[in-house]
């Protein structure tokens, strides 16, 4: 059916690069199998059963529709049916209809709010990464007319704002706070950092109204941001500044070995190689403030980054009414990607560029949801 849909503009250029990618999304994680294609698979006949025959397995743990069963993962967590030229032979042979959902619609997000598609890109595809975070203009978001088959897709969340209305819930105020978060992250004269620390400060100051009950006072809130009666030097706070622990535990052996992905495997064991003989790595970096710098040169990355992860994600509300929750994890991921990128540059002795910086989110995008020990990082 032709719908309207909400989407990043970069979504309209993106189209998957097959075999020519330097990635597969074929690999590196765990494929889940919705109910129907199970079904399908299960009853299939023929040269699609002899190609299928013991590659598939019914889920026992979490049954549900999107997660039926999942694929049977050869060496390397690769997808049994990626051949030796990258490339899927099931699709290959047997069409697209007979792929799953996971397989159908990744790497595209699509979420619906006030009965409105929305369209995004997952950072874990390489090339969404070329195409929505390489561009030195800030983001922008447009509407489109698009065939989508509902069957086709999964719906990760559902917002119906205008339901809240008059009510006391946060939801109510869903577009200003979408749109004011994403302005914030687009405020160039300020770095990275102080932005997240303005975004911080105004979800800190909504959930103390919150809790306080005082819905005016909310409003208010969201009208000076949206009218820019906001003091951001007040909010803007100072750079962020991580102590050694943080440096060693994104270094752990307990988190390397539940790392699936090649990729991140390898950018991860590079830093440790570049911070191994750094007894005091904080000290060390602010006496090299270089690496800052370099980073500080390609800033629109990390913001059109942050920019679709709020988008896609639908920060803060992601985690329900909790908004400090949801922005300490969007903060600790920046933390993160920035420290990698930092460890790679000095392991390698080069100079950070945009290609570092795009290897290591799209690497890390890739893994950093399945692993627990991230999990744990993350909501510190």
């Amino acid at each position: 059916m032709k719908i309207n849909v909400f989407l990043p503009k970069y979504m309209e250029k993106f189209k998957c690069i097959n075999s020519s990618c330097i990635d597969t999304c074929c690999a590196g994680w765990d494929i889940n199998i919705d109910e129907d294609t199970y079904n399908n698979y299960t009853n299939s006949t023929g040269e699609l059963k002899e190609l299928l025959e013991g590659k598939f397995f019914f889920n026992e743990a979490e049954h549900d529709f999107f997660n039926n069963g999942f694929m049977a993962l050869k060496d390397g967590n690769r997808c049994p049916f990626l051949n030796c030229n990258m490339l899927c032979d099931i699709h290959g042979g047997f069409g697209e209809k007979n792929l799953c959902i996971t397989c159908k619609s990744y790497p595209r997000v699509f979420n619906i709010v006030d009965n409105i598609y929305e369209k995004s890109g997952l950072p874990s595809c390489i090339e969404i990464c070329t195409k929505a975070f390489l561009d030195k203009d800030k983001m922008e978001f447009i509407e489109n007319e698009e065939e989508i088959n509902e069957n086709d897709i999964e719906i990760r969340r559902i917002i119906d704002s205008e339901a809240f209305e008059g009510t006391e819930s946060l939801f109510q105020y869903f577009w200003d706070i979408r749109v004011i978060s994403i302005n914030i992250i687009q405020l160039r004269e300020y770095s990275i950092e102080e932005r997240l620390n303005i975004l911080k400060n105004f979800y800190w100051k909504i959930q103390s109204s919150y809790k306080l009950n005082d819905f005016d006072g909310i409003e208010k809130l969201l009208d000076d941001f949206n009218n820019e009666y906001i003091d951001y030097e007040s909010l803007k706070g100072m750079n962020f500044k991580e102590n050694n622990d943080f440096y060693m535990d994104i270094a752990k052996d307990d988190l390397l070995e539940n790392i699936r992905g090649i990729r991140l495997k390898q950018c991860v064991n590079e830093y440790k190689d570049g911070i191994f003989n750094k007894n005091d790595l904080r000290t060390y970096l602010e006496e090299n403030p270089r690496y800052f710098d370099e980073i500080d040169e390609y800033s629109y990355i990390l913001e059109n980054y942050l920019v679709n992860q709020i988008f896609k994600d639908l920060i803060p509300f992601n985690k329900g009414e909790e908004f400090l929750e949801s922005i300490k994890v969007l903060i600790n991921t920046y933390k993160i990607i920035k420290a990698y990128i930092i460890g790679i540059a000095m392991n390698s002795k080069e100079k950070i560029n945009e290609q570092q910086i795009i290897r290591v989110i799209q690497s890390l995008s890739k893994d950093i949801e399945h692993n627990k020990v991230f999990k744990e990082l993350l909501e510190r």
